[in-house]
């Protein structure tokens, strides 16, 4: 029996928290219940999941589909494409079988990429690897997530490259019937004979519209800041997203500049995993903390304060003022409420 491997290339990292990564979990178990029902998928598909933050990871190897179970996906810090792109042109290198002589090897294998931000490495090797060695080999579709996603990268990689839009979880189950349909229409495509390109599906384009201009897609911006935090009960991090505040220019007859102001819309608890796919490179970047709007509280043990930053440098969570342990340097201090004039402090971004 001939093999038709199919990829999914994952984006776990922290902006991925919350809505998406709860949904990528639901959407790979309809996907799979779905293609259960399809012979033609039965006998032909194997199925693997990689996720990537700072750090890759295969969670399943290839498996036949009526073996798949889908994995739980983590989250890590940092959007390390590049390195995506190696383990995956790594792992077709070690798992799909060639045709020789004496045997015929596996259909040419699709990759499914979903993404919703930058990368936070150099991916231009990996990408002019990928396409002067493996995209003659396999077929990718590129799928970029909100408006944060580089799609002129996804571009870059493969002219299959989609915008996807999805603002709820009906919207979002169109596009996982999407992708099961592709998937069911390729796995025919092979069983009637070898095809170079891909068979994907009727698109939606009320959620999902094909990056058509190179151009077009490098006008999109990362607009969000993610930061991180430890409980300080469980030890365990948790992570806080604010997203751009359209702001128009301040001008004067001597200067001209732009606020950027950031509204909290989301804190999310993790596991201690996050760290095992997270970025350990030291993260530069920093933003002020009077130019975010809204504190939360810790989402494990339930504190007010979700953002106390202690003098290492960390965010960690307090039941008020007065002396507390920091989960991450152990130190004892005390925290006190910061006031109207205070003029913020700089803390330190996650990669998202």
């Amino acid at each position: 029996m001939r093999r038709l491997p199919i990829y999914f290339v994952l984006d776990v990292s922290e902006s991925m928290a919350g809505d998406n990564i709860r949904q990528l979990n639901q959407g790979l178990e309809s996907l799979v219940k779905t293609l259960r029902t399809d012979p033609h998928a039965l006998e032909t598909v194997f199925l693997s999941v990689i996720v990537f933050a700072g750090k890759t990871r295969t969670l399943t190897p290839l498996v036949e589909l009526s073996s798949f179970y889908p994995p739980r996906l983590p989250l890590g810090s940092g959007t390390s494409l590049g390195l995506a792109l190696e383990h995956l042109m790594s792992e077709i290198d070690r798992t799909v079988i060639k045709t020789t002589a004496d045997q015929k090897g596996d259909w040419r294998p699709v990759v499914y990429l979903l993404t919703d931000g930058k990368p936070t490495d150099q991916a231009d090797a990996a990408i002019k690897k990928w396409k002067e060695k493996y995209s003659s080999r396999a077929s990718m579709v590129a799928i970029g997530i909100g408006k944060f996603a580089s799609l002129g990268i996804l571009k870059k990689l493969t002219d299959d490259s989609f915008i996807l839009s999805a603002t709820s979880e009906a919207e979002f189950k169109k596009f996982i019937d999407w992708v099961s349909m592709s998937m069911s229409a390729q796995s025919r495509s092979v069983s009637a004979g070898p095809a170079k390109k891909i068979s994907l599906a009727k698109l939606d384009d009320s959620i999902m519209k094909k990056v058509e201009e190179i151009s077009r897609a490098a006008q999109v911006d990362e607009d969000f800041v993610i930061l991180t935090g430890k409980c300080q009960t469980t030890k365990l991090p948790y992570i806080m997203r604010y997203e751009r505040i359209e702001m128009p220019e301040v001008a004067t007859a001597d200067f001209k500049t732009r606020v950027d102001l950031y509204n909290l819309n989301g804190v999310f608890p993790l596991e201690a995993d996050y760290f095992e796919l997270s970025d350990e490179r030291a993260m530069a970047q920093s933003v002020n903390s009077n130019s975010l709007i809204g504190t939360p509280g810790c989402p494990h043990c339930g504190n007010p304060i979700g953002f106390a930053v202690c003098s290492c440098g960390h965010l960690m969570c307090l039941r008020g003022p007065g002396e507390a342990t920091c989960p991450w340097c152990n130190e004892k201090s005390n925290y006190s409420m910061s006031g109207p004039d205070d003029p913020g402090m700089d803390v330190t971004r996650s990669r998202g």
